[in-house]
């Protein structure tokens, strides 16, 4: 198999375990802090396979993952304001993937990880908008998301800002962020399927990681109850900072 943008292939042993682990470790993140996945995945998978395949994986697992805790979910969801925001980032996801698609791998690995590194800053700074979130800001959350999804398989950071700003209580913040993902890395995935990106190799290797990140998801959804939130948050800044910084040195 070709190796596309990367230092490895997809069907490495040594690159597919260090994946499996990176994998299982986000998707426990994603079920207990309801965020966070794709932030651990993309920088880690990007710097063993290259930008490009690093970003379609990154999708299929996210999007898979976020499929068992939707059950639970969905109930809580507030429609017409996912609705908007999801129209917004739609109509931004193809900006994204034609930039990963066409700019050089390296850079676009450190950027990655700068995008990492700037979002875990801002959500453990405490910061948050002051004030009801109106139609602007809803929009340019959305459109952010979408291509940041289209870009580094990132959809969380402009998304995890805008229900902070807002006075929605963690079970409905976590459940509309779980919904959210599902749908927008559906949109970017059917993107980059259209640009060939999403073909036997890359979907072969997403199958062996499956089983990683889903059982990650469903321990951390168990775990979720047993500490508490600014405990979650404080681990998965952690372990955001790790990855962003080590996935440079790969």
């Amino acid at each position: 198999m070709p190796a596309g943008d990367g230092a490895m292939t997809l069907d490495d042993p040594l690159a597919l375990t260090i994946a499996a682990g990176t994998a299982a470790v986000a998707g426990t993140v994603r079920g207990f802090a309801g965020f966070g996945a794709a932030m651990l995945m993309t920088p880690i998978l990007a710097a063993l396979f290259g930008p490009t395949h690093g970003v379609v994986l990154c999708l299929l697992l996210e999007f898979v993952v976020g499929l068992p805790l939707l059950r639970r979910a969905v109930g809580l969801v507030n429609w017409q304001r996912i609705g908007l925001i999801f129209a917004a980032a739609v109509a931004a996801v193809p900006f994204g993937t034609w930039l990963l698609l066409s700019a050089d791998p390296a850079p676009l690995r450190w950027a990655i990880s700068a995008i990492v590194l700037a979002a875990v800053a801002l959500l453990a700074s405490g910061w948050r908008f002051r004030g009801t979130p109106g139609l602007a800001m809803t929009v340019s959350a959305g459109a952010a998301s979408g291509f940041l999804n289209g870009l580094a398989g990132m959809a969380g950071p402009p998304i995890a800002f805008y229900y902070l700003a807002g006075r929605d209580p963690p079970p409905v913040v976590r459940a509309s962020l779980t919904t959210y993902f599902v749908l927008i890395d559906f949109a970017a995935l059917s993107v980059l399927a259209m640009r060939g990106e999403v073909g036997w190799p890359i979907l072969t290797a997403a199958l062996i990681l499956v089983p990683a990140v889903v059982l990650g998801g469903l321990l951390g959804e168990r775990l979720f109850p047993r500490a508490s939130e600014r405990f979650y948050r404080r681990l998965a800044f952690a372990l955001l900072v790790l990855v962003a910084v080590g996935s440079v040195l790969l």
